[in-house]
């Protein structure tokens, strides 16, 4: 699976990290990762090569400087991607960089973010496997915002629809009822 990005996009709570650490992490983790792991959500379980202070500039700087050459085959996780997206306007060029040179550098490249209204239209042809959680967003916009996109639109209200009235306790991790027992985590992967 190498040269792919993953957008991942969840409400908190949803599963996201544990997908990616499910996903990417511990399949591939023989390879360097680097993840901008903001709320300590890896912690000791993976290795992270981003030993910097964790700012956003440096990660990007650190990323830029040692997994952004040909056959560097990293794991990158952008965790809380949304503070490195700029919905108009130019994007940052290390940031676009992971976006398109994956194919060169082999890398396994993750966005996460908490909202399907956030992914700026000119970075959506870059990412390979759309991982679609339940949002806290409108659904009325988000068919305004993906109009055109019916497989990505289709798999979103599915999860939508399947995840409508559950809930979960992250500190007890206790679910309300079976419903929510069954897909308070559902997803859907495309890969357009």
């Amino acid at each position: 699976m190498n040269g792919k990005v993953f957008a991942i996009i969840a409400r908190k709570g949803a599963g996201k990290s544990e997908f990616i650490k499910n996903t990417i992490l511990r399949p591939w983790g023989f390879r360097k990762s680097y993840i901008y792991d903001r709320n300590c959500e890896y912690g000791k379980e993976f290795k992270n090569s981003f030993t910097e202070l964790n700012t956003k500039e440096n990660f990007l700087n650190v990323v830029s400087r040692e997994a952004s050459h040909t056959g560097a085959n990293c794991n990158v996780i952008f965790e809380e991607a949304t503070s490195y997206i700029r919905m108009a306007g130019q994007q940052d060029s290390r940031l676009v960089e992971q976006l398109t040179l994956t194919h060169h550098t082999g890398n396994i490249v993750a966005f996460v973010f908490h909202s399907m209204l956030v992914i700026p239209k000119d970075l959506r042809p870059n990412i390979d496997f759309w991982v679609i959680f339940q949002t806290m967003d409108d659904v009325e916009e988000v068919k305004r915002f993906y109009k055109g996109r019916k497989d990505i639109l289709d798999a979103y209200l599915d999860v939508h629809k399947k995840t409508k009235g559950t809930s979960f306790d992250r500190d007890k991790k206790i679910y309300a009822d079976e419903k929510s027992r069954l897909f308070w985590h559902y997803n859907r992967v495309i890969a357009p």
